[in-house]
């Protein structure tokens, strides 16, 4: 698209001598009647925006590596499944990329009753190109939107004002250099202030505080969120749950992204568990629901390779989630029998240190040495080694509570 942009120079168009210009060039002629060839079996497309979507996983293929890559869509589905947007509520990206969650928010929210446009959507992000991206994207599904006037780095660019119902966000993982040194004071740091060598929990609190009052969001994170040992961090996971802004931590299976085989999470965050028509018809107050989604069999994007096994798997993740808020159909107040997910308390957490690994929580779950073998051939070495990360800081704890001394004062890193 930059090359075409360029070529074509678009930005001159308003210059009679530049427009006679463009108007004298022609392709080879061989790819003149190639392109026309292509041209016309596009318009013959029913669902012109299918094609598109196969053109940026493409291109997620190809730069993904680069740190140029875009949400897949069976991530995007069950993210804004797990958000679980309402026709009428107001839906924000601030790192929108080819604006895929924000099509997917309003897929779920039309359902098969409603016609397209059905949320107020905006999107932020700080490349022009996927700016382009995100407004064809969102054109092609029928979408208004708001991309802002300009390409903007959300964290540096502060709170958009807009305080949407909904916040969505797969930002960059594990970013060193975010302007710490600028932002170290900034009021959306109420959880505590992140670490100065990460931006992950920059990220998930600008969504927190651009929340309206009975918001809700759902930000992806690296695995190692839920249980690093960064002092910072922890206190900020502390605070998330004391103040009850946790909704739920959902492990995702490996090979999400073509780029990288870092473990993710996603972080459920609402403003309020109080039974209400944002949140659902059961109080969650003080609870926590931890599910991991890697024993459900495979990845989202391989099963999503030509089969309906990925959509059946988001669905079920989704369905559990709306029986607990109790916003499904069905009167079911509880997780049902899964052996992946777990509703927990404020008290349970502070007893493992305020860990947020599902893992950590479901070992019950495992009945058999066949089971446990067979989560145990699926874990990356990484896992295994926070899983003796998490085992230190328990002894840590218990041995603190032995001596009867209070732990070390939160301090920044």
């Amino acid at each position: 698209m930059n090359r075409a942009w360029a070529l074509l120079e678009f930005g001159r168009l308003s210059d009679p001598v530049a427009r006679r210009a463009v108007q004298s060039r022609r392709l080879h002629g061989e790819a003149d009647r190639a392109l026309a060839a292509l041209i016309t079996q596009v318009g013959r497309l029913e669902q012109p925006a299918d094609l598109f979507d196969a053109c940026l996983d493409r291109y997620s293929s190809r730069f993904g590596a680069g740190g140029d890559y875009y949400t897949p869509r069976p991530l995007a589905r069950l993210m804004a499944g797990l958000a679980a947007p309402q026709p009428g509520e107001s839906v924000l990206d601030p790192v929108c990329g080819s604006g895929r969650l924000l099509v997917a928010a309003d897929e779920w929210a039309r359902g098969k009753e409603h016609g397209p446009g059905v949320l107020t959507v905006h999107g932020r992000d700080i490349r022009p190109e996927a700016r382009r991206a995100a407004a064809m994207n969102l054109t092609l599904g029928g979408l208004h939107f708001d991309l802002g006037g300009e390409a903007v780095d959300s964290l540096h660019a502060g709170p958009t004002g807009l305080s949407p119902d909904i916040v969505l966000a797969n930002p960059p993982l594990n970013v060193k250099d975010w302007g710490y040194q600028e932002l170290s004071r900034d009021p959306r740091w109420s959880l505590g202030p992140p670490p100065k060598g990460n931006a992950n929990f920059a990220w998930l609190q600008h969504a927190v505080h651009e929340l309206t009052a009975q918001g809700r969001a759902v930000v992806l994170l690296p695995d190692s969120s839920t249980r690093g040992l960064n002092t910072a961090e922890s206190y900020i996971r502390r605070r998330l749950v004391e103040r009850d802004l946790l909704a739920g931590v959902v492990a995702l299976p490996s090979g999400l992204f073509p780029h990288t085989r870092t473990g993710t999470t996603l972080w459920l965050i609402a403003r309020d568990k109080s039974p209400s028509p944002h949140w659902g018809r059961n109080s969650r107050v003080g609870e926590v629901l931890l599910a991991d989604a890697r024993r459900l069999g495979g990845t989202l994007t391989d099963l999503a390779a030509g089969s309906h096994h990925a959509d059946e798997i988001i669905d079920r993740i989704c369905q559990v989630f709306a029986n607990w808020r109790g916003t499904s159909t069905a009167q079911e107040g509880g997780t049902g029998q899964v052996d992946w997910c777990r509703s927990v308390n404020h008290d349970d957490i502070a007893r493992r240190g305020y860990d947020l690994g599902p893992g950590g929580y479901l070992q019950k779950a495992l009945t058999s040495i066949e089971d446990a073998v067979s989560a145990a051939e699926h874990r990356h070495p990484k896992d295994a080694l926070y899983e003796h990360f998490e085992h230190a800081l328990r002894m840590s704890e218990q041995l603190r509570d032995v001596l009867g001394t209070e732990p070390a004062k939160w301090v920044q890193e």
